[in-house]
């Protein structure tokens, strides 16, 4: 099955990144510091291969391997 993961050079960081709330098991979680954040990061145990947060990245930044 393939799972999601972040290409960080397209990320911009955004601490109200949208795919770690359209995550249905939430495998996508995200450091914030105040208004700036670390990349996201996607947990591959809890990631069910659904595309949801690939369909929603404003940057293209989630893909599947």
């Amino acid at each position: 099955m393939k799972k999601a993961f972040i290409v960080q050079k397209k990320c911009d960081q955004s601490p109200f990144c949208p795919v770690k709330r359209v995550c249905p098991t939430g495998a996508v979680t995200q450091k914030r510091k105040f208004l700036k954040a670390d990349y996201p990061v996607i947990d591959a145990a809890l990631c069910i291969g659904c595309k949801k947060c690939v369909a929603v990245c404003p940057h293209g930044a989630v893909a599947m391997k």
